[in-house]
C-alpha cells in the first residue's frame, strides 16, 4: 500500500462550514462578512453605496486540503487545480408551518401549567392547495475559474428562476475571486404580498414572501496530478442585514454551535477555563451591548460599577486567588441557571426567553433567556478559582495564520456575527440549530437523504424531535423556513420593554443585530467637538439622549419614547418599505485623552428616514410595497 506524507492531500473540506450572506438593496455594491475572529474590516462607505442604499454582505467559501490523519495542511486555490463550486438554495418560508414559538421547550409540549396547552403549528398559507406555488426553488448553479461573473451580470450564475405564485423571485448569484474561491451573494431585501394584503403579525403573514434563502454548497478540485477530490459539507444562508456590525451578540451563533459540538464530541471542551478566552467574552458582552440598548448602558456601560472593560475591575476578576473569590462567587450567583428549574426574573442576562408571553403571572422559567450550559460551567469553574488568567492577544493577519488557523478562524469569525438566542424566532436561524441531529459533524449541517414525508396539517414537538424527524437532516431552504415571513416584520417587532413593569429599556431581544437605543451622530459630534462645553458633552452622552433606533417606524422621537400606534400594521408596512433608511451602528473613536468618555464609541450613522411620525397613506396606497424594481432584475 502506498504511503502518504504528512503534507499529501487525501481529502478536502469547505470553510466556513456555514457561510452567512445578508440582504442589501444596493444593486451592485457588496462587502465580505468577517473572516478573521475579532476583526471587522471597516467598509468604505459605511456599508452603503453612493446613494445610501445598504450593501449586500457576501459569503466567501474556501477549500482546504487535509492529509490522511485529518489534519488541515493547505488552503487550496486555482493555482493548485481546477475548483468547481455548486450551490443549491431555496426559500420555503411560505410553504412551511407557522412560527408560534420554539417547539423544543416544555411549554410547547404542554408541560408548563395546566392552562398552557401543547403547541400544534398549522401551515402558512393553509388555504393554498398547490404547495409548489409557495416554495421558491431555482435549482442548483455551478461555477468554476478565477474572477468569474465579477460584475454579477451573467444570468447563468443567477438564482433568478425560482417562483412565488408564478412570479420570479431573485435569490442571489455566484461569483469567484482571483483565487477561485466562491463568492455567494443573496437577495436584495425585497418582500411582497402576491395579493396585496397587509402584514399583520411578526412572523406569519400569508401571501407574503421575501428573498432570504439557504442551501448546500459543494466543491471539487482536479489537482495538477489528475486526482479529483470532492467536498459536500458546506452550507450558505442569506439573512437580514446586520444593523450593528461588530457588536457581538451576548450569546452568539458560535457559542451555540460550540455548545452542540461539545455535546456531539465532549473532547472539544477546553481542558482548562481561560479567563480571557471563556469568561471575558461573556462579561464584556454585557458592556458592549450598552451601544444598542440604554438599559445595558445604565447597568453595564461606561461609568457604571459593572463596566467590565474597566482595567482595575478586569485585574481583579481575572485573578484566580482566593482574595477575589467572594467577588467571583457573587457575580456568578447573578447569572440565570440554564437548567430552567425555577423562575429567575431578575437574573443575568436581561433578555426575553424562548417562552416569553409577557404574562406577569407566568410561572415558566423560559420567559427569560439563560446563558448556555457550557458557558455556565465555565463561569462556575471561574467562580471557584479553577481557571487560568491567559491574556488578550491581538488577532493575527491572514498571511500569518497557518492553514488550520485560517479554517478554524473562518468558523468563528462567521458565527460570532450571528445570534445564538433567544429564538422567537431569531435573526439568521432559530431553535433547531441547538439540536445534535441537525449536524453531520461539528458546525456542519447534515444533509437529508430520505424524503421528509407527509407531516400532516400540524407540526408538533414530537414530529420535530423524534429520531428521523424533521430535524434529522436538511435540504435547500430548510434552515430559513422556520424564520419570519417576511423578515422585516420580525425585525420591526424586536423591541425592548414591551411591558414596562421591569423598567424603561429592559428586557430586550436582539439589540446586537436589531438595536433598541442608540447614540445619535449629532450627539457624537458634540462629544468630539473640542469647543463644546463639558456639560453639553456629558448631556449628549447620557442615557436621556439615547433615541430609539425604530423611531418613526414604531416609536416617536422622544425619550422616554411612546408607540406611534396601537395598530402594528402601519409600522410593519413602513419598515418593509424603508428598512434601508434606518441607521447602521458603527464603531468610532472617542475623544483623545478624556477620562469622561470611552476611547471607542458605537454611533448611529447613515439614517435618512424622514421624520414624519406616522404613515398618512393607506395600506392600499403603498404601491412601492409590492412593486419589484427593475433595477433588481437586470440580471
Amino acid at each position: 500500500m502506498k504511503k502518504t506524507t504528512n503534507d499529501e492531500i487525501t481529502r478536502v473540506e469547505i470553510y466556513p462550514p456555514l457561510g452567512i450572506a445578508r440582504v442589501g438593496n444596493s444593486p451592485e455594491a457588496y462587502f465580505f462578512g468577517p473572516e478573521i475572529p475579532g476583526v471587522r474590516e471597516e467598509d468604505k462607505g459605511n456599508y452603503r453605496d453612493e446613494k445610501g442604499r445598504i450593501k449586500r454582505q457576501a459569503a466567501r467559501f474556501r477549500l482546504f486540503g487535509l492529509n490522511s490523519k485529518g489534519q488541515i495542511v493547505k488552503e487550496l486555490s486555482a493555482a493548485d487545480g481546477e475548483i468547481t463550486w455548486t450551490v443549491h438554495i431555496a426559500n420555503k418560508k411560505a410553504a412551511w408551518f407557522n412560527f408560534d414559538q420554539a417547539l423544543d421547550i416544555p411549554s410547547s409540549r404542554g408541560q408548563v401549567g395546566s392552562d398552557v396547552p401543547a403547541i400544534a403549528s398549522i401551515y402558512r398559507n393553509a388555504k393554498t392547495k398547490d404547495r409548489s406555488l409557495l416554495a421558491i426553488d431555482p435549482g442548483p448553479r455551478t461555477i468554476s475559474g478565477r474572477n468569474v461573473n465579477a460584475n454579477g451580470k451573467d444570468s447563468k450564475y443567477a438564482f433568478d428562476n425560482g417562483q412565488f405564485f408564478n412570479t420570479p423571485v431573485y435569490l442571489g448569484e455566484l461569483r469567484t475571486d482571483a483565487s477561485g474561491n466562491l463568492i455567494f451573494l443573496g437577495g436584495y431585501g425585497h418582500s411582497a404580498s402576491y395579493k396585496n394584503t397587509p402584514p399583520t403579525t411578526f412572523a406569519n403573514n400569508d401571501g407574503w414572501h421575501d428573498d432570504t434563502s439557504d442551501g448546500p454548497v459543494d466543491a471539487s478540485i482536479k489537482l495538477k496530478n489528475g486526482k479529483v477530490l470532492s467536498a459536500h459539507d458546506g452550507w450558505v444562508l442569506t439573512a437580514p442585514p446586520d444593523f450593528a456590525p461588530g457588536v457581538r451578540a451576548f450569546t452568539s451563533g458560535y457559542d451555540l454551535l460550540l455548545q452542540v459540538a461539545t455535546e456531539k464530541q465532549p473532547a472539544l471542551k477546553p481542558k482548562k477555563v481561560n479567563f480571557y478566552d471563556h469568561i471575558y467574552p461573556i462579561l464584556s458582552g454585557l458592556s458592549l451591548t450598552q451601544w444598542v440598548n440604554a438599559g445595558f448602558f445604565q447597568d453595564y456601560g461606561w461609568g457604571s460599577t459593572s463596566y467590565f472593560n474597566a482595567a482595575e475591575l478586569l485585574k481583579q476578576l481575572s485573578n484566580p486567588s482566593d482574595k477575589y473569590k467572594p467577588m467571583r462567587v457573587n457575580l456568578f450567583s447573578q447569572f440565570r441557571n440554564p437548567n430552567y428549574e425555577v423562575m429567575q426574573a431578575t437574573a443575568i442576562p436581561p433578555f426575553y426567553g424562548d417562552g416569553v408571553t409577557l404574562n406577569v403571572n407566568s410561572v415558566d422559567p423560559r420567559e427569560w433567556m439563560a446563558i448556555l450550559p457550557l458557558q455556565y460551567e465555565w463561569l462556575q469553574a471561574w467562580a471557584n478559582g479553577n481557571f487560568v488568567t491567559g491574556k488578550l492577544t491581538p488577532p493575527k493577519t491572514w498571511n500569518n495564520m497557518t492553514p488550520e488557523e485560517r479554517a478554524n478562524g473562518l468558523i468563528r469569525a462567521t458565527l460570532d456575527e450571528t445570534l445564538g438566542g433567544p429564538f422567537h424566532p431569531g435573526c439568521e436561524f432559530t431553535w433547531p440549530m441547538r439540536h445534535k441531529q441537525m449536524y453531520s459533524a461539528p458546525f456542519r449541517i447534515k444533509r437529508r437523504t430520505a424524503p421528509e414525508g407527509d407531516l400532516g396539517t400540524e407540526l408538533t414537538s414530537y414530529l420535530c424531535l423524534k429520531e428521523g424527524g424533521v430535524l434529522d437532516g436538511s435540504t435547500p431552504g430548510d434552515i430559513t423556513r422556520w424564520m419570519a415571513v417576511p423578515w422585516q416584520t420580525d425585525t420591526a417587532s424586536c423591541l425592548s420593554s414591551y411591558v414596562t413593569y421591569s423598567g424603561e429599556y429592559l428586557p430586550t431581544f436582539w439589540p446586537a443585530r436589531v438595536p433598541n437605543d442608540v447614540l445619535l451622530e449629532e450627539n457624537y459630534l458634540t462629544i468630539m467637538d473640542p469647543k463644546a462645553k463639558s456639560a453639553d458633552k456629558e448631556k449628549a452622552f447620557s442615557v436621556s439622549e439615547r433615541k430609539k433606533w425604530l423611531r418613526g417606524i414604531i416609536y416617536n422621537d422622544q425619550n422616554p419614547a411612546q408607540r406611534l400606534s396601537t395598530n402594528r400594521t402601519p409600522g410593519l408596512i413602513r419598515f418593509i418599505n424603508d428598512w434601508y433608511q434606518l441607521g447602521i451602528i458603527l464603531r468610532k473613536k472617542g475623544p483623545a485623552r478624556n477620562v469622561l468618555f470611552p476611547e471607542v464609541m458605537w454611533v448611529e450613522t447613515g439614517r435618512t428616514l424622514a421624520k414624519n411620525t406616522l404613515l398618512k397613506t393607506s395600506v392600499s396606497a403603498e404601491k412601492a410595497l409590492y412593486a419589484i424594481s427593475e433595477e433588481y432584475h437586470k440580471h
